[in-house]
Order: structure tokens, then C-alpha cells, then sequence
């Protein structure tokens, strides 16, 4: 057994639970793994070999050593070079390789290296990484293999099937491990926020965001509160709540400025234009906010066309507002409906 393997070798080189912990787990965290209470995520697994002086492998029995292999990938992915890794492992992966560890990392590298770049079939490495990853009681690698997945339907605009993902991922996998990463649980719930808001379930996609937000206070870990808050606001908005509106933008706004994410408030300037296009009707106001959204101008997009039309239309600026929504991808009924 893992857990046994690694006792063994940590008192043959004569180290307290507290040394090999280190300042990374606890000690009563790294008992539990001892003892097989617990399951390491592989990135645990790579810290306790290193604090041992040995390989993942070794404490695995894997057969192959593919470590100076993935040393050399770890590199490319920070450089984000997939087509370096893409290329590397083509000539690795093949599908019916041993079901260990190390096979289920190189499947994961290689499907999330090939949606990348769009490659062909790779839902199967996918699937088979998540699979060996799950033979092997890595629950929380499992999930994040298919999170891979989730992320690339998402990206192109397949929301029931990223929906169906994050569903599957959150059904099956709590209770194994999941609720003991808190980032991991606040990323399910912010992405399908994100998709229920694509698929105008507005009320559920508030619900959700709610969630996260709990489990935010709850557990002190404020991951992308920004996006949370900011999602969470859409749903007073649709229902034309405007203190709620304001009260979440504001909460979305001091997160953005407390982690210094100079996007996301480039972003904000649109979201009161919005606000005063839907609720408060003062187009002039509206006007502003855009034309200081349109200071940065590669943000320019179809929403702040779609938004200056609106706000043009409001103001009795038919013939304008037209042709700015000539600009809008969206169907033209779409820009005559939204005004």
C-alpha cells in the first residue's frame, strides 16, 4: 500500500512525521496517508518523494520512468509551449499503456496539450487519464482531468456539455476528496455560474454564485471573488434590483483592486453602463461609462457596441444607434429586441 510504503521509508531514514510534513501538510494530514485514511493528489505525492529523496515512481512501483519526460514538459507548460508538448508525447502515448500514475499524468498533459491546440479525439485521453487517475485513488487529479475538458467545451460555446461535465464531476466526486480543496469546489462553482448565465438561467447562476460565496467565509480562501461577485450580480440585474446590483458590483470592484487585477476593472466601467441602460434609464450616464470603457480599445466588443446603441436609442438617436449595432455580431433582431 502507498500509505505504508511511505511510512516505511520515512522511518528507515530515521524521520519524525512532523519532518516530513514539513511546512507543506500537517501531521495529522500526512498520518491519515500513513495509514491509508487518506489519498494524496499527485502534487502531494511529488512533495513527500521530495522531502524522502526519492521518485513519485519509487513510491508507486511504477515500472517506467517517465520523470525526466515530465521534468522536461513541466518547463514547456511554463512557457505554455503545447505544441513542444504535443509533439514530445506523441511519440509516448499510445491507448493502451500500463494503468499507473505516471501514465495518467501523461495522458492529462497530453489531452489538455491537444485541445490546446485543437487537436482531434482527444476526449479518449481525457477519459482514460481520469480513469487511471481514479483506479488509482486520485480522486481530486481525476476531477481536474475532466475540468480540462469542462474548459475547452466551455470555451467554445458548448454550455449543455460543459454543464453535463461539471454536473458529473460534482456528483461523483464528493465525498472523495473533493471538499477538502476549497479552490478546486470555488472553480466548479464559479465556472457553472458562468454557464448557467450563458444559458440565461439566471436565478440558479445567482444561487451558485451564493455558494461560492459562503464557502468563501466559510473556509477564509478568496478565490476569483472578483468573477464570483461579478456573476452574482447578473440576476439583480435581470430583476431590476438595483441596490443588490450595486451592492455585489461594489464587493466585485474591491476584490478586483485588492488582487490587483487590472482586467477585470477595465471591465467595470461597461457594467455601470449597463446598469444605467436597464435600471435608472439615464442614458447620458450610460454614454460616459462607455466612453470611458473605450479608453482601453481592445476591449471593444460586441456587448459595449450593443450597450452605446441602447443608450443611443434611449436618447432618440435612431439613425446612430442603427448603424453602431451594425457593428454587433449578434442577429440584427437581436440590437431591435434589446432596444
Amino acid at each position: 500500500m502507498l500509505g505504508n510504503k511511505i511510512k516505511t521509508l520515512r522511518k528507515a531514514l530515521g524521520m519524525t512525521q512532523s519532518e516530513l510534513a514539513g511546512n507543506r501538510l500537517t501531521k495529522g494530514m500526512l498520518s491519515q496517508i500513513e495509514n491509508s485514511k487518506a489519498t494524496p493528489s499527485m502534487s502531494t505525492l511529488e512533495y513527500l518523494a521530495q522531502q524522502l529523496g526519492c521518485e513519485p515512481s519509487d513510491l508507486l512501483n511504477e515500472k517506467e520512468d517517465y520523470l525526466p519526460l515530465l521534468n522536461e514538459i513541466k518547463n514547456d507548460k511554463k512557457q505554455e509551449n503545447y505544441s513542444a508538448i504535443y509533439d514530445k508525447l506523441s511519440h509516448v502515448v499510445s491507448e493502451n499503456m500500463p494503468q499507473g500514475v505516471m501514465e495518467a499524468k501523461l495522458y492529462s498533459l497530453y489531452a489538455e496539450a491537444g485541445l490546446y491546440l485543437d487537436k482531434p479525439n482527444m476526449k479518449k485521453y481525457i477519459e482514460l487519464a481520469a480513469s487511471y487517475f481514479k483506479m488509482n485513488s486520485l480522486f481530486l487529479d481525476s476531477a481536474e482531468t475532466l475540468w480540462i475538458y469542462h474548459q475547452y467545451r466551455l470555451s467554445h460555446g458548448n454550455w449543455d456539455e460543459s454543464l453535463s461535465i461539471l454536473n458529473e464531476i460534482r456528483k461523483f466526486y464528493s465525498g472523495n476528496g473533493l471538499e477538502e480543496n476549497t479552490v478546486f469546489q470555488l472553480k466548479l462553482l464559479l465556472d457553472e455560474g458562468i454557464v448557467l448565465l450563458a444559458l440565461e438561467e439566471y436565478k440558479t447562476s445567482h444561487t451558485r454564485m451564493q455558494e461560492a460565496i459562503a464557502l468563501s467565509k466559510e473556509t477564509n480562501v478568496y478565490y476569483r471573488m472578483d468573477d464570483i461577485y461579478r456573476i452574482a450580480s447578473n440576476y439583480p440585474l435581470v430583476m431590476k434590483d438595483d441596490k443588490e446590483f450595486l451592492r455585489l458590483i461594489s464587493k466585485s470592484r474591491q476584490y478586483a483592486i485588492f488582487s490587483e487585477n487590472k482586467i477585470a476593472l477595465m471591465m467595470f466601467p461597461l457594467l455601470y453602463a449597463v446598469y444605467h441602460n436597464e435600471i435608472t434609464k439615464d442614458y447620458k450616464k450610460a454614454i460616459h461609462y462607455l466612453e470611458e470603457f473605450a479608453i482601453n480599445p481592445e476591449k471593444i466588443d460586441e456587448l459595449y457596441y450593443l450597450e452605446y446603441g441602447k443608450a443611443l436609442y434611449g436618447l432618440g438617436e435612431i439613425d446612430r444607434a442603427w448603424k453602431i449595432c451594425l457593428n454587433v455580431i449578434y442577429p440584427v433582431r437581436w440590437c431591435i429586441q434589446s432596444m
